[in-house]
């Protein structure tokens, strides 16, 4: 009966105890809020509770989070994040453990082919050689080591391999 009544008094202090649960806020809070791209989803982590983000984010340093994983930069450019990458509330991207984040693609956007080099888009100026020998033209046009010609349509994407990618 003594082990139960000292049981109980332990545990009603250590519940009612003000530094109760202030380990476990603090845990939470070492959990940083961020934008992440998982599994093609851009996902938002807020106040350690994670959801798939709905609408575009501006970023309190002015960036613009887009629901596809591009993000417009306050200068204007246009980074992309790849799945695992991940972006501050502060605006400070985190590339993937796997280094995911440079990963080599083309982009047709309104007229021109845009490359993904070191995370950001840019416009493509020579013709490039993708890894299956296809070569792409400044204009769009794809000339497959077979000799078949086709045209890069607005928003179509090719990875570093010379394979459309679908979303």
């Amino acid at each position: 009966m003594k082990n139960t009544l000292a049981m109980i008094a332990v545990l009603t202090l250590t519940c009612f105890s003000p530094t109760y649960g202030a380990e476990n806020e603090a845990a939470t809070a070492k959990l940083e809020d961020s934008i992440m791209m998982k599994d093609g989803v851009m996902m938002v982590q807020k106040d350690g509770k994670t959801m798939e983000m709905k609408d575009t984010m501006t970023l309190p340093n002015g960036a613009k989070v887009m629901t596809d994983g591009s993000v417009v930069m306050k200068n204007g450019k246009t980074k992309m994040l790849q799945n695992g990458d991940e972006i501050s509330m502060s605006g400070k991207m985190k590339k993937a453990k796997d280094g995911k984040m440079n990963k080599a693609q083309l982009m047709m956007k309104d007229g021109k082919v845009m490359m993904m080099k070191d995370g950001e888009w840019m416009a493509m100026e020579k013709e490039m050689t993708m890894a299956n020998g296809s070569k792409v033209m400044t204009d769009g046009t794809v000339m497959s080591k077979d000799g078949s010609k086709m045209m890069l349509k607005n928003g179509e994407m090719m990875d570093k391999d010379g394979k459309m990618m679908t979303e």
